[in-house]
């Protein structure tokens, strides 16, 4: 028995996924790339001569790490949107339309979400911070 399944050589028998058969069924080995891996195989059942398609690797459970991912509260982002209205009250809105030019810590308001202040701008996109969060809009289209 071969070890190193994608190593098997040409001409030779092997069991692996058939991309007509969509299943795995017996293959025999056609051609090698450079560096000895199997590149072609042709199907017994069907007849078809296709790539090779290695089988995946299968992750135990449990052995991944979980990504952490930082979660900000509603609560957050109302009470860092009051801190920043406070700041900046003296401002007069300006109102929001895809086609107009912003800047960092300009009062906007917007049809949908309401007041917002641009936390920061680049090229056709801005930062904006809502009561009910962070949206990223268009500008200067």
């Amino acid at each position: 028995m071969i070890k190193n399944k994608d190593r098997t050589p040409v001409a030779q028998d092997m069991v692996t996924g058939c991309t007509r058969c969509k299943i795995d069924t017996s293959h025999v080995v056609v051609f090698h790339n450079q560096e000895g891996f199997v590149e072609r195989v042709k199907c017994k059942t069907c007849g078809s001569e296709h790539r090779y398609r290695p089988e995946k690797k299968v992750v135990p459970a449990g052995t991944l790490e979980k990504r952490k991912r930082r979660v900000i509260k509603k609560e957050d982002y109302s009470k860092e949107f009051d801190r920043l209205a406070e700041k900046l009250s003296e401002k007069e809105p300006v109102a929001y339309r895809m086609s107009g030019s912003f800047k960092t810590d300009e009062v906007i308001s917007h049809r949908t979400f309401g007041m917002g202040i641009v936390k920061s701008v680049s090229y056709q996109k801005m930062e904006v911070a809502f009561r009910e969060g962070l949206r990223i809009l268009a500008c200067d289209k």
